[in-house]
C-alpha cells in the first residue's frame, strides 16, 4: 500500500486538476475571513477532521441498521433513510472545510487530496442515490448503493489519514511539537 501511496504522491498528471480545484477553493471557501474560519483557526487546529465525523457516523449507523435482521421493519427503514440523508447533508460542511484546507497543501499533498476528494464526491452521490432509491421503495438497491458508498468513503478516509499522518497536511509548522508543549506527568515530577 505504501508503494501505491508514493506513486499517487508523484502522479504529476493530477497537478492540472489540483490547480483547478485550488483556484475554485481559493475563490470560494478560502476567501477573506471565511477561509481561516473554515480551516479552524478559532478551533486551534484544522476543522475538517472533526467535521467529517458526523457524516461518517451517520453513514456507519445506517449500515448497522441495514445489517439488522429487522431491517425491513418500516421504522428501521425510515431511520436508516434519515441517517443516510443527514449524513449526506452533513457532507457539505466537510467539503467546505476540506476545500479551505486544500488551498494550503503542497503539490504532493494536493495529488492525494484530489483522489480523496473525488472518492468522496462519488461516495456522497452513492449515498444520495441510495436515499432516493429507498424513498422510491427500492430498499435492496438502496442498501447496495449505501454499502458501495461506505466502502468508497472508507478508502477515502484512508487517504485523508495519509494526508494528515504521513504527509503532515494541516500540521502547524510554527508550533513546537506536541510533546514539547504537553505538561510533564505528575509522576515524573517527583
Amino acid at each position: 500500500m505504501r508503494r501505491l501511496l508514493l506513486r499517487l504522491e508523484d502522479a504529476r498528471p493530477l497537478d492540472r486538476i489540483a490547480g483547478v480545484l485550488g483556484r475554485a477553493a481559493g475563490a470560494t471557501v478560502a476567501r477573506g475571513r471565511l477561509g481561516p474560519a473554515l480551516h479552524g483557526s478559532w478551533f486551534g487546529h484544522p476543522l475538517h477532521p472533526a467535521v467529517v465525523q458526523f457524516p461518517i457516523g451517520a453513514w456507519l449507523s445506517a449500515a448497522v441498521l441495514d445489517a439488522l435482521p429487522e431491517r425491513d421493519d418500516p421504522a428501521i427503514r425510515r431511520a436508516t433513510t434519515v441517517l443516510l440523508g443527514a449524513g449526506t447533508a452533513a457532507a457539505l460542511p466537510a467539503v467546505a472545510t476540506g476545500g479551505s484546507d486544500f488551498t494550503a497543501l503542497t503539490a504532493r499533498q494536493r495529488r492525494v487530496a484530489v483522489v480523496h476528494a473525488a472518492a468522496n464526491v462519488v461516495a456522497v452521490k452513492l449515498f444520495a442515490v441510495s436515499v432516493l432509491a429507498r424513498m422510491g421503495g427500492a430498499h435492496r438497491a438502496g442498501r447496495l448503493l449505501s454499502l458501495a458508498g461506505l466502502g468508497l468513503a472508507g478508502a477515502s478516509a484512508y487517504l485523508g489519514g495519509h494526508l494528515a499522518y504521513s504527509q503532515g497536511a494541516g500540521v502547524e509548522a510554527t508550533l513546537p511539537p506536541v510533546a514539547a508543549r504537553a505538561p510533564e506527568p505528575a509522576a515524573a515530577r517527583h
